[in-house]
C-alpha cells in the first residue's frame, strides 16, 4: 500500500538530483544521499526536512556523487563517497 512521497527536482532544501541511498536512524529520520547535489539530506519519516550536509569537493566532509548511506545502532552515519573513493563516517547532526 503506498503511503506517501516528497521531493522534486532541484537543489534547494528538500529537493533532489539523482537520490539514490536512503537510511533510516533509530528515530525514524530519513537520510538520503542526494547524488548529483553532492550532499546529505535528513527528513522525518514523513518527509518534513530537517538538515543538510555537504558541497561538492574531496575533502572531509565533502562529496563527490555520494551514492549510498547507512545508519549504526549509534547513530553514526556511513556516507559511501563514491567519486571519491572512500566512506564517510558522520554524527547525526
Amino acid at each position: 500500500t503506498f503511503l506517501t512521497n516528497w521531493g522534486s527536482l532541484g537543489s534547494g532544501d528538500g529537493e533532489f538530483s539523482q537520490p539514490s541511498g536512503v537510511a533510516v536512524d533509530g528515530s525514524g529520520n530519513v537520510f538520503v544521499a542526494d547524488t548529483g547535489n553532492n550532499r546529505i539530506q535528513e527528513f522525518t519519516n514523513t518527509g518534513t526536512f530537517l538538515a543538510k550536509w555537504g558541497t561538492t569537493g574531496s575533502g572531509d566532509g565533502e562529496f563527490f556523487a555520494p551514492y549510498g548511506v547507512g545508519v549504526d545502532t549509534s547513530g553514526n552515519i556511513f556516507v559511501a563517497d563514491t567519486n571519491n573513493n572512500r566512506i564517510q563516517k558522520f554524527t547525526c547532526p
